[in-house]
């Protein structure tokens, strides 16, 4: 069923010229030919989104980019549409960014999302985890509550786990997740540069591992899409920390006691209790978040 709002419109994808309204673009004079070009900021105040949505779509492959000679992110006209028939698909039709990219796809937009180079292929390596400790798709499935050919199609990258189930596989397997990502090293010292720590994607959850190497803690950088989380509750050894930079996180433990954290709030809680998350709100969240011991 469609959702209709009184005053919004919805915004169709157009090859070029003025946007909605019939007016020329910001930048742009609308006769002579010459083509608008506006930086994260400037684009997302005309969309009437967050600069963060617009990154995220970016990084989703939702809107395309080009760069200036200096580097900058520079948005056309073209792509102010798309960005407000994407808000509009969200807001109003309330899809998530699978539902988007479809939509988009069925109007002959599409853009494949470009894998960042950090980012590891994680079925290929949970293939391996099994094979090590000889059991079979049949023997591991049944261990963990899954059907066999749901856990191939997992190990093919050709449908994605929850976290819940991701924990329930790598227990099962007696390893954690820091190890499933780990790289090589052998230093006193464990450095990661921005944007270069290992990370995996699964159903609108970006995990990056912080450190390598035995070490007591467990830190990644969480970023999570509007909507997504762990889809149900799991519970382990060890104690948790979490640190909310972006955006708004849920929490619940012992399905009842719910905390709803914002930018700037932490909360630190023992992992032995069953807990659930997600993103309720309408941009990424993306949060700092510890774990000790290594048990995840």
């Amino acid at each position: 069923m469609r959702l209709a709002l009184e005053g919004v419109r919805e915004p169709v994808l157009s090859s070029g010229g003025p946007l909605p309204g019939g007016d020329p673009p910001p930048g742009g004079d609308g006769h002579s030919g010459r083509r608008a070009s506006y930086r994260v900021g400037e684009a997302a105040r005309l969309a009437g989104v967050s600069a963060a949505s617009v990154r995220t779509w970016e990084r989703e492959g939702l809107v395309g980019t080009t760069r200036s000679a200096s580097g900058y992110r520079q948005f056309s006209e073209d792509d102010l549409v798309r960005m407000r028939r994407i808000a509009y698909l969200r807001r109003v039709e309330k899809l998530n960014l699978a539902g988007i990219r479809r939509v988009l796809a069925a109007e002959g937009h599409t853009v494949q999302r470009r894998p960042a180079r950090r980012e590891i292929a994680l079925g290929p390596r949970l293939r391996r985890l099994r094979r090590d400790r000889g059991l079979t798709l049949e023997r591991a499935a049944a261990a963990t509550g899954l059907s066999p050919s749901f856990l191939s199609e997992v190990e093919r990258d050709q449908s994605g786990a929850s976290m819940a189930t991701l924990h329930r596989l790598l227990a099962h397997y007696g390893t954690t997740f820091a190890v499933l990502l780990q790289g090589q090293g052998g230093r006193v010292a464990s450095l990661k540069r921005a944007g270069r720590g290992r990370a995996v994607r699964n159903h609108g959850v970006l995990v990056e591992h912080l450190a390598d190497g035995s070490a007591r803690m467990e830190p990644q950088l969480f970023t999570v899409e509007p909507g997504a989380g762990s889809e149900g509750s799991y519970a382990h050894e060890g104690e948790e920390f979490m640190y909310v930079l972006e955006g708004v996180f849920e929490v619940v433990l012992n399905e009842h006691e719910r905390y709803v954290l914002g930018v700037g709030d932490s909360l630190y809680y023992p992992s032995s209790v069953a807990h659930s998350w997600r993103n309720p709100g309408r941009e990424a969240t993306r949060l700092i978040w510890v774990n000790t011991p290594p048990t995840f």
